[in-house]
């Protein structure tokens, strides 16, 4: 080959070669770009493990960037404060049922009606808890009925039935005191939870078809409640700390108390021997008295301000899914919103208590948490119900101020 060949040939080898380094440069650089980010905020409860994240990434193309915030209240005033900006706090928003009213309301969540597929609903269960003026808002991770556990074993030493009223429930907690099994038999938060939990049971009705209060009248369950929550504390059935720290959990799984309000899957962390000094002692009972309770679900929500809703519905259908859905049974005892694995749970044996989770599940009434104002009234009620065990106002003058506190929220709401 001739000297000026051998040149021209080089020189289309090295062109080659940079074209190929460049189409190659090129499609790096659009796999690059095509790589989506998406910020996903929640509570602790509500996030899958890095495994599982990343699987999701693999599948799909799209890094999620997760957001813990320590509780529901927390979460809500991050998001408000987003919304009072007009910014996104995320693209895929936990919403607890405590939060919908007021994420619907402030328009902090978009209606998702026509992004949500018919069928995906169709496998999940408490949908509709979801809906607000006939639109959905978020779609269901968890299930979750309030209930009561306890150490069965501390019962089984007594020869004590379980207590099928208030009545008897309290005098088995005297007992239990009186005989120093257990200093403070009872661990209920002094907050609006646990007045909730003794009033439904009872068989009260705290609001009625328009949302006005009826827990304040003289027969109602509601002051029935704020009652016997009272006379708890005063006679240190529950300890002085659950006032300033509500959280009941930590106390029962330390093997302090007997008697613990807890939820639809709780027993999964009571009767693991490396979460729990209870284990594996902790059964469910049905509620005292009328049995009733309410229903504590969440879900997932996009934000009204993200620009990359189809990336977050992607990761809603995907959170949806039997596996995930499992894993944060496993890790959290949340139980599954999709049917189809909570019936795999079943079949399994894996549902501790579902005899009674079963009969529970048949007395169930609605929180107003669609309700705009809701929020703020739990809020003071909380507040009312601290100052209430503290002896500075009576259960009459805590139901009275609540009831009033109603009619003003919902005047400025009109």
């Amino acid at each position: 080959m001739r000297r000026r060949d051998k040149l021209a040939f080089k020189l289309k080898v090295v062109i080659g070669t940079l074209l190929i380094g460049a189409i190659g440069f090129c499609l790096l650089s659009v796999s690059l770009a095509a790589k989506e980010k998406i910020i996903y905020m929640s509570t602790p409860w509500g996030v899958p493990s890095k495994n599982l994240l990343v699987e999701f990434e693999k599948q799909t193309g799209i890094e999620v960037e997760v957001t813990t915030i320590g509780d529901e209240k927390a979460l809500r005033d991050k998001v408000m404060i987003a919304t009072a900006g007009g910014i996104a706090p995320a693209d895929v928003i936990f919403v607890g049922i405590t939060n919908v009213g007021v994420f619907s309301s402030s328009k902090s969540i978009a209606q998702l009606d026509e992004i949500v597929s018919p069928d995906l609903l169709e496998e999940l269960t408490s949908a509709d808890l979801f809906r607000i003026g006939g639109y959905l808002y978020s779609v269901p991770i968890y299930q979750q009925l309030v209930m009561i556990d306890y150490d069965s074993s501390v019962l089984e030493k007594m020869g004590a039935p379980v207590p099928t009223t208030w009545e008897e429930f309290t005098q088995l907690c005297r007992e239990i005191k009186q005989k120093g099994i257990r200093k403070y038999p009872i661990t209920f938060g002094a907050r609006a939870w646990s007045w909730y939990l003794i009033a439904l049971s009872m068989g009260g009705v705290l609001f009625d078809e328009e949302l006005n209060p009826t827990f304040h009248q003289p027969d109602s369950g509601g002051l029935g409640a704020m009652k016997l929550l009272r006379d708890f504390f005063e006679e240190e059935l529950i300890s002085a700390e659950r006032i300033t720290s509500v959280n009941p959990h930590p106390s029962f799984w330390a093997g302090e108390a007997v008697f613990h309000q807890a939820w639809q899957g709780s027993l999964t962390i009571a009767n693991d021997p490396e979460k729990s000094k209870i284990a594996p002692n902790a059964k469910y009972i049905l509620l005292p008295d009328e049995h009733f309770t309410w229903s504590l679900p969440a879900a997932l929500g996009i934000s009204a301000f993200s620009n990359k809703k189809d990336e977050a519905y992607k990761f809603i259908v995907w959170f949806t899914k039997a596996e995930i859905q499992k894993s944060l049974y496993e890790a959290y005892g949340m139980f599954p919103a999709n049917k189809a694995a909570f019936a795999a749970l079943g079949e399994a044996g894996k549902i501790e208590g579902f005899d009674v989770m079963a009969e529970q599940a048949r007395f169930v009434r609605r929180i107003p948490y669609r309700a705009p104002w809701y929020t703020e009234f739990e809020n003071e009620a909380n507040d009312t119900i601290k100052r209430m065990v503290r002896d500075q106002i009576s259960p009459e003058e805590a139901v009275g101020h609540l009831a009033n506190y109603v009619y003003e929220l919902k005047k400025e709401y009109e």
